[in-house]
């Protein structure tokens, strides 16, 4: 599992939105760095606060993003608006499994939020840029 490192293919034409993503996707290749680097004792709390900063900074772009998506009247915006909801629910439930001590590999919880980051932006978000079009 690797870095993220934003393409122009990830951009929906909307500045603020993109803007939005990449520091999100900075947020994760930080979040990725430092969940990676770190052993023993201090990697889970090195995992549960690289985990709360994405967790909230989700919580601020998935609002701006679905207020936006209000705004034009954008057609499939409930369905997104679950997407969004059905992941941040999954990153509060690994947090708390974290807080909980129990093991889950901080591997393991990078490749979910790659994953899901980088299929919700180049196929869900894009979306939103054919709909502006």
């Amino acid at each position: 599992m690797s870095k993220i490192e934003w393409t122009d293919e990830f951009c929906i034409d909307h500045g603020q939105i993109d803007e939005q993503h990449k520091k999100w996707i900075a947020l994760y290749n930080k979040a990725h760095d430092q969940m990676m680097s770190y052993a023993g004792k201090e990697i889970m709390k090195i995992g549960q606060q690289a985990l709360k900063e994405m967790i909230d900074y989700g919580k601020y772009h998935f609002s701006f993003e679905e207020e936006y998506m209000e705004t034009i009247q954008f057609p499939g915006r409930a369905d997104h608006a679950r997407l969004h909801d059905t992941f941040a629910r999954k990153l509060d439930h690994i947090l708390v499994q974290m807080q909980n001590g129990e093991p889950m590999l901080n591997s393991e919880i990078i490749k979910i939020i790659e994953n899901w980051l980088v299929d919700h932006i180049l196929n869900d978000d894009q979306k939103i840029k054919q709909y502006i079009k």
